[in-house]
């Protein structure tokens, strides 16, 4: 099987609704997963893209956050989670964080990302943290 060319990560954190940071969860996060899943779908792109549910990628003031990146087939996959994660922002900065989204921008975001090459300009939010 063929590695895909992009990997969505899509914040799926889930904390109790009182707490002061919030979370994507509650942010309707699962939407937001479901419609990555059926846009690539009807894309028909599920060769090229791999979408995933993940923990906190650290920005819970923009509520649903998505995280595209290219994929590598050299991800250091024998290292521990949180090492490769923190290599993967170090070695491969091409990745684009989408925040503040609504089951609607997923089609946008497919369109522009994925068919284009081009990020969707309105929906990021910075990656410098």
């Amino acid at each position: 099987m063929n590695s895909p060319q992009y990997r969505v990560f899509v914040c799926t954190k889930q904390r109790p609704a009182s707490d002061s940071e919030g979370c994507c969860f509650n942010a309707g996060a699962l939407e937001i997963y479901q419609a990555f899943q059926a846009e690539i779908h009807k894309q028909q792109l599920g060769d090229r893209v791999e979408v995933r549910q993940s923990g906190c990628l650290d920005c819970c003031e923009a509520r649903s956050v998505a995280l595209v990146c290219q994929a590598d087939r050299n991800e250091f996959s024998w290292l521990p989670a949180k090492i490769r994660l923190k290599l993967r922002r170090l070695l491969f900065p091409n990745r684009h964080l989408y925040g503040h989204l609504t089951p609607a921008d997923i089609p946008k975001i497919v369109d522009s990302h994925f068919i284009k090459g081009q990020s969707l300009k309105r929906c990021q939010i910075s990656t410098n943290q």
